[in-house]
């Protein structure tokens, strides 16, 4: 009995393997941005861990290959901070929300038998940064990224996903901006953040299901044969 459901689990993972993965998959996702910190001349910057809420939309040209097209909204706080034993004294601060816009390739990779799939990707695009203080408007500007994960198949359709990520504002926007627009304090306008991310989703597939990718072995080349003469 037990080596029946040991040769049934097995089928199964390898009929899951074969065809799982659609061209087509949202993934709704949450995660956990953790703080980020940059240190200037006098002072230093500090944005508050928070809430990453989104979703990403893949497209994927075979179950190597595809393009991400990514969202996700990051609510916290920022200040600028004296330096001191206690933390530093608040020079200012307030609410902070980002909405970052993000596209880029994945490629994925793939374990024998298994209906585990790993995989990295690069992101670029915008983040939305509207600081919570009167009379400032949001401010758009260039973000890079990079995610590493896997992708875990339930079925052919259905999956869960889990990842890290790691986004930048480039310039964060002169930085007195970006921590709650305090001004002067020895900033450098051209110091860029750096923020992590934990987080996981779920994977639904949408479009077709791509068919199974085949490795033919590499021919070997004959080896030449010698002959002994006496």
């Amino acid at each position: 009995m037990k080596k029946m459901a040991l040769i049934l689990t097995v089928v199964l993972l390898s009929a899951v393997s074969t065809f799982a993965q659609t061209s087509v998959e949202l993934v709704p996702q949450v995660g956990y941005s953790f703080p980020a910190r940059n240190d200037f001349y006098n002072t230093y910057g500090r944005i508050a861990g928070g809430l990453n809420l989104g979703g990403a939309v893949n497209f994927n040209f075979t179950r190597s290959v595809g393009i991400e097209v990514l969202y996700n909204h990051v609510s916290s706080s920022s200040g600028i901070y004296n330096y001191g034993y206690d933390g530093g004294t608040q020079l200012a601060g307030g609410n902070l929300k980002q909405d970052f816009i993000m596209a880029g390739p994945v490629f994925s990779g793939t374990i024998p038998n298994s209906t585990v799939r790993p995989f990295l990707g690069i992101l670029l695009g915008a983040d939305i940064m509207t600081p919570g203080v009167t009379g400032y408007s949001s401010n758009t500007n260039f973000a890079v990224g990079f995610q590493v994960g896997t992708n875990i198949y339930i079925s052919p359709r259905v999956g869960i996903q889990l990842k890290a990520q790691l986004l930048s504002p480039v310039s964060a926007a002169g930085g007195a901006y970006y921590y709650a627009n305090y001004a002067g304090g020895g900033i450098n306008p051209n110091q860029s953040t750096y923020q992590f991310t934990l987080g996981g989703g779920l994977i639904i597939g949408l479009g077709r299901v791509l068919p199974a990718e085949h490795y033919r072995p590499a021919r070997r080349r004959p080896r030449p044969m010698y002959y002994r003469y006496y």
